[in-house]
């Protein structure tokens, strides 16, 4: 699976090398749009070219014009998705009131999940298939995640302090908050939880906390 090596040519050029014009292109859009939302109501193992193809209004065949076949659309799909982060990268960049961080942090909170609701089932397909050692999913999810990680590493130093805590640490703390994020937004449209014990909205509050704790200014240690 060389997804990554091929996709700088993909809007480019047609599988058999022809270069895509305005209709081409439109076809290949539509074929990903109808392939996104079929994704909303079925799972990827159903998903197939032709039913793709049926849905945008073209020929069976059409659909290998531009994909060898369902992992490759559903790559280009992950990839789209993975890069749909403005908003969440918008909000850490943000300059930040120390007198504010709970409001900061529910802001990327709400961001985040905002993020996973508008791409929840291409997600799942990205992550199971990067958890199952598929190396061109790995990297996407590695993508989504560095920008993101990086910035709030850099929140968290900020907030300790110059001296009070080292980069490393910084960035160890924000991959865990990260992970931990990812998966309860993964889990939230679902419950994923007993609601005896705590209910998904308790649990993204309690993200909300956490972040804001992070994001704190400390006091410069003796």
């Amino acid at each position: 699976m060389a997804y990554p090596a091929s996709m700088s040519t993909m809007n480019v050029t047609n599988k058999d090398g022809q270069a895509i014009g305005r209709k081409g292109a439109e076809s290949r859009a539509r074929l990903l749009e109808e392939a996104r939302l079929l994704l909303f109501s079925a799972p990827s193992e159903k998903l197939t070219a032709s039913a793709i193809a049926r849905a945008a209004g073209l020929a069976s065949q059409t659909f290998y014009v531009y994909f060898d076949d369902i992992d490759e659309i559903l790559y280009v799909l992950a990839e789209q998705a993975t890069k749909d982060n403005a908003e969440i990268i918008a909000e850490l960049d943000r300059p930040w009131d120390f007198g504010a961080v709970h409001h900061h942090a529910e802001r990327v909170v709400s961001a985040f999940y905002r993020y996973w609701d508008r791409n929840r089932p291409i997600f799942n397909v990205r992550n199971f298939r990067a958890d199952s050692g598929q190396e061109a999913f790995m990297q996407l999810r590695n993508v989504g995640a560095y920008p993101v990680v990086s910035r709030m590493a850099s929140c968290i130093l900020a907030s300790h302090g110059a001296g009070n805590l080292g980069k490393r640490d910084a960035l160890a703390r924000a991959v865990v908050i990260f992970a931990a994020m990812e998966r309860m937004a993964a889990r939230y449209a679902n419950g994923g939880t007993d609601p005896s014990m705590v209910d998904s909205d308790e649990l993204k509050q309690a993200e909300v906390d956490i972040l804001a704790l992070l994001f704190s200014p400390c006091a410069a240690r003796e």
